[in-house]
């Protein structure tokens, strides 16, 4: 019931809930009301058994988790206390190449400090020889951004062909990473980088992917699902006319590549990628993960390297031993 004041009465007043049944509105209910009604619901329910009747999305497949998800968000790890370093010694410093080992191979880590690396501030570190990134909670803890191979910005055209090779494993089951090659800076004020990514995340939705970061090559169309260039078990060939990529599967599928990745806190994974002209090639632990020849136009031909620290969640990941061949000239 609604009451009202009144001469400091109060008149009590049916409310709108129970108001008489001669006062209310009438409904006009005609044939056509009635059968659009009876559409709609009939309509929902197909959609909900829909629903129900698909199966999960196993790692790799349209449906896994993706840029918004894949472990990106949050924290997963509420018994981790996630710290950023206070101080990142060598931050900034140009290295001096080191001469190439037997196999041609230059090393581009001191396994001390990040002389020849530039990111930003309290991020990066090195713990018990390894290249470490922690992100946090608090405000500025969390930035996409990217730890940058000095050398490759500053002569990014002799970062074109080149065998890239790096061990790297995650600590937390939150997070997003990757490597950038053939890159360009995005937003220097953040120090964030967009191009060629060899992608991969701690619930290994799509670890051993290329991912077009930023859409720094134009955001291609192709026949194999999901975001990415080369999804996890393709070979994906982007014409030069600039038609559709095509897809061809590699002998391991997505589900059977995503089992050869070492789990969180485990030991180190190795990624190897090889940039020879279009064709580029990554592979994770001594297996093909995915393919690209790319002869699109908007192909990125060289550019810088970095290792991504993308926003979004608390985590923490460590890369060791990145070394580079580089390549001879496609004639």
């Amino acid at each position: 019931m609604v009451e009202l004041a009144k001469s400091g009465q109060h008149a009590r007043m049916p409310s709108p809930e129970i108001q008489p049944k001669q006062n209310r509105p009438m409904k006009i209910q005609t044939p056509i009301c009635r059968r659009f009604r009876w559409l709609a619901a009939a309509a929902c329910l197909v959609a909900a058994v829909t629903t129900l009747a698909q199966p999960a999305a196993g790692p790799g497949e349209p449906g896994a988790p993706r840029r918004g998800g894949g472990g990106r968000e949050g924290n997963l790890d509420p018994g981790i206390v996630f710290t950023r370093p206070t101080d990142s010694p060598g931050l900034g410093q140009l290295m001096e190449l080191p001469k190439p080992d037997a196999d041609g191979f230059i090393a581009m880590f001191n396994g001390k400090d990040l002389t020849g690396w530039d990111a930003l501030p309290n991020f990066w570190s090195v713990k018990d020889g390894a290249i470490d990134c922690v992100e946090t909670s608090e405000p500025g803890g969390n930035i996409q951004s990217d730890l940058i191979w000095m050398d490759s910005q500053q002569h990014p055209e002799k970062y074109a062909n080149f065998e890239l090779r790096v061990k790297f494993r995650w600590i937390s089951h939150s997070g997003n990473s990757g490597v950038q090659f053939r890159s360009v800076m995005d937003r220097p004020e953040t120090k964030h980088i967009g191009g060629y990514q060899a992608d991969f995340d701690p619930r290994n939705s799509y670890t051993g992917a290329i991912y077009d970061e930023s859409g720094k090559t134009g955001r291609r169309q192709k026949e194999a699902p999901g975001p990415h260039m080369a999804p996890r078990g393709f070979k994906i060939t982007y014409p030069a006319d600039g038609s559709i990529g095509k897809a061809a599967p590699l002998p391991k599928n997505a589900q059977e590549l995503a089992a050869l990745v070492k789990p969180v806190g485990g030991e180190f994974n190795d990624l190897v990628i090889i940039a020879d002209g279009p064709h580029i090639t990554v592979k994770v632990n001594d297996h093909v993960f995915c393919e690209m020849i790319d002869e699109n136009p908007g192909a990125r031909k060289s550019g810088i390297i970095a290792f991504q620290q993308h926003a979004g969640a608390q985590m923490e990941i460590q890369f060791k031993d990145p070394k580079i061949k580089f390549l001879s000239a496609k004639p």
